[in-house]
Parts: C-alpha cells; structure tokens; sequence
C-alpha cells in the first residue's frame, strides 16, 4: 500500500517503513479488495471454462442425435422418449429460428430488386427488411405456435386413451421434426445464396411438417391401441385447431412478408 505522506510502497504493516506516518484505513482497504479480486478471477475463468466445455459437449451430442434419425427418420423416431427431451427443445429452437431467417433473406432479395428498379428511375431507395421485426419477433412467434401444435397433439394422444407424458411426447414430435429442420436448412442455405427455389424448399418444409409430423406422432403411440379417439379425427382435430392458430398468430408470424409490401409500396410513392 502506498503512504500517503511519502507515497512510499510498503508490502503490509500498520506503519510506513519509510517515515513511520500511519497508513490509513482506506489504503488498506484497497490492497484488500485487490487481492480478493486476483483471488476471484481464477475462479471466474474455471467457471467460464465449464460453461464452454458443456456447451461443446451438448452440441456434439446433438449433431450426434440429428445425424442418427435423419438417417432413419421414422424407425428411429420411435424408439424416442422423455431422455431426449433436451435434443427435442434444440430442435423446436433451431425449427422456429430457420423459418423466419428464410423468410428474411427472402425479402431481403424483393428488396434488392425494388432498388434496381428504382434507380432506373433515379430514385436512391436503399429499402431493406429491419432484422427485429422480421427475425426475432417472428421467431417467438413460431416458437409459441410449434409449443402450441405439440400441446394439441399430446391432448389427441390423451383422448386415445395412451399414458405418456407431455415431455416424452414433445422429444417425440421433435425426431419426427427433424427432417424438416434439414429442409429447411436447406432452404436458408439457397436463401442466402440468392437461389429462388428457396421458397419451394421453404414451403415444403413448413407445409410438410404442420401436415405430417402429428398424425405420424399420434401413430407411433396407437399402433396396438385402438380405443379412444382415432389417428384420422385426432390428426383432423390438430389442423383445425393449428388453422386457427396460424389465423390469429398471422400477423405475428409473417410479419417479414408485411413489412416488406409495406416498405415497397412505400418506397415507390416516394417515386
């Protein structure tokens, strides 16, 4: 600590070893706080350290887990339970996250057209879909609506008479998810790359996984049980509710395609 008198250095002590003045509560203090910090912050990057270690290790399991069922999507699909759980919310993340992406390099290509075209006409519009509003909002959104279509499976299940827990059900609807998760992948790879046949892609992959993926579900847990309510009205139930679903999230969900009619009308009035 340093004394405040001759701003001598001195290792410890309650006096300077220099002129004898006495080192005040302050100094001391400080010389503390130092240490405990130094002390601290091995600990910190320990910690910091688990934190990576056990995030590298959960996405090597998962890519592990994604690459096994796409392989065989459907035989291997059944044999999922509740142990999967967490791989199922990874993959209901990463479904809900690729679909508004798409949607906004998809826009982001309407809009280079848009300003082409208006510099023909000498207008600098410099248009582009705003990220929040077309990624994260929209991601949330998708996020409560596949959370929203599992409940409404997992209730088809119940109705047909099968004990299962909700979150065998949810790690089971994801297996079954993820071959549309690669699809759609697919379609944001094409997206990015400015290839228009990103939307078949995408709709193939959206589409597909609303009509498919809860009657398949629902299947897999009636094979030997015929009580209860069927696959086919169980499966009917789940559109209906997920139609009306999809009706009052709309705005919410395709907020990128809204955004950009808007931003194009507007930019050609401003023509």
């Amino acid at each position: 600590m340093k004394c405040p008198n001759c701003q001598h250095e001195n290792e410890g002590g309650n006096f300077c070893e220099n002129c004898g003045t006495r080192l005040s509560e302050q100094a001391r203090d400080e010389v503390a706080a130092s240490t405990a910090h130094s002390v601290q912050t091995p600990s910190q990057k320990v910690q910091s350290n688990q934190y990576v270690e056990a995030t590298k290790k959960i996405s090597k399991q998962y890519f592990q887990y994604f690459l096994q069922v796409l392989k065989k999507p459907y035989a291997n699909s059944h044999s999922v339970g509740e142990e999967h759980f967490v791989n199922g919310i990874i993959t209901i993340i990463l479904y809900s996250l690729f679909i508004p992406f798409i949607l906004y390099f998809g826009v982001k290509i309407l809009f280079s057209g848009i300003n082409r075209f208006g510099s023909l006409f000498g207008a600098n519009i410099n248009a582009g879909p705003p990220f929040a509003e077309t990624v994260i909002i929209p991601f949330f959104g998708y996020l409560v609506l596949t959370i929203l279509v599992i409940t409404f499976t997992f209730a088809a299940i119940r109705l047909g008479k099968v004990q299962v827990g909700y979150k065998e059900v949810l790690a089971r609807f994801s297996s079954f998810l993820i071959p549309f998760v690669a699809i759609l992948l697919i379609g944001l790879i094409f997206a990015i790359i400015k290839i228009k046949f990103f939307l078949a892609i995408f709709l193939l992959g959206f589409f597909g996984s609303i009509l498919m993926v809860p009657p398949l579900v629902i299947a897999s847990y009636k094979k030997e049980n015929h009580e209860g309510l069927d696959v086919i009205f169980g499966s009917l139930i789940i559109y209906v509710l997920t139609y009306l679903s999809i009706l009052i999230m709309g705005d919410l969900l395709f907020n990128a395609l809204k955004v950009a009619f808007n931003s194009m009308f507007g930019g050609f009035l401003g023509l």
